[in-house]
């Protein structure tokens, strides 16, 4: 494949959910930068994350983890191999995740690692808010 080039990270994104249509086009559904709850602990039932990488080629190794507020706990974790073929192309990793549970309100984070380095720290508020009343 030749020389192996980290990529870059370009952005994250966070949604209820994605689709792929015909055509290969990525539908993106619910997008929020935060989470808001009324009672803790709180579970959100779907969480799509959405990552772009571009300008690096060869194989890489991906983990994504969402951590506590205080870093110490994992959330979630999950692992994927890379490979990018062309430095020229974009690269988007998509994970969806189900049932997580949040113990309490707080920031919590969202980090990406390629081949064991860190790469990105994405904050993830999680707010209680008051019930609504709808008269």
């Amino acid at each position: 494949m030749g020389e192996k080039t980290r990529p870059a990270f370009n952005f994250i994104l966070l949604c209820d959910d994605v689709r792929q249509e015909i055509g290969g086009k990525i539908s993106l559904m619910g997008l929020f930068e935060s989470i808001y709850a009324t009672h803790f602990p709180a579970v959100q039932t779907k969480l799509a994350i959405i990552n772009e990488w571009s300008e690096g080629s060869g194989d890489f190794d991906v983990l994504l983890r969402i951590l506590s507020p205080d870093r110490k706990t994992i959330l979630r974790e999950t692992q994927t191999r890379l490979r990018l073929t062309n430095a020229r192309y974009k690269h988007r990793d998509i994970s969806i995740h189900l049932n997580i549970e949040f113990k309490e309100p707080g920031t919590y984070w969202i980090e990406n690692y390629i081949d064991g380095v860190l790469v990105n720290s994405a904050p993830l508020p999680v707010i209680l808010v008051k019930e609504k009343s709808f008269h």
